[in-house]
């Protein structure tokens, strides 16, 4: 399950996953977030994922599917800091994988072990 709210306080979208995930569940939220009105030009996320895990045979080609739906919605942004916490090392590597076919020049990807240092990251950008 993927819920996210915007904190109108900070400026950034908080999203949770929780459980086990697929790829048309992150499609779903993408499209979700880029048909949101209320969101501005530059976009902050924060993603706490510590608590989901990707279903298992996840491969590239299902990664590539996220980044081309994700490169659709950039149109509509000047820019999208997205920072994910996780925990689990197969979730590692696949946001590793996901940076490397993420090159948008609008679009910053990252990934974090704790919300302190996602955070850091994100109040970087202005």
């Amino acid at each position: 399950m993927i819920q996210y709210k915007f904190n109108e306080k900070t400026g950034i979208i908080e999203t949770t996953v929780k459980g086990t995930v697929t790829i048309n569940d992150f499609i779903e939220y993408i499209s979700a977030l880029s048909k949101d009105k209320l969101l501005s030009k530059k976009v902050k996320i924060l993603t706490d994922a510590s608590n989901g895990k990707f279903f298992k045979n996840v491969n590239p080609e299902d990664l590539y599917r996220i980044v081309e739906i994700n490169n659709k919605s950039l149109a509509k942004s000047d820019f999208i800091c997205d920072a994910f916490i996780i925990s689990s090392s197969m979730e590692t590597a696949l946001a590793q994988l996901y940076k490397e076919y993420s090159k948008a020049d609008n679009y910053y990807f990252n990934f974090f072990s704790t919300k302190e240092a996602a955070l850091k990251w994100l109040n970087s950008f202005d």
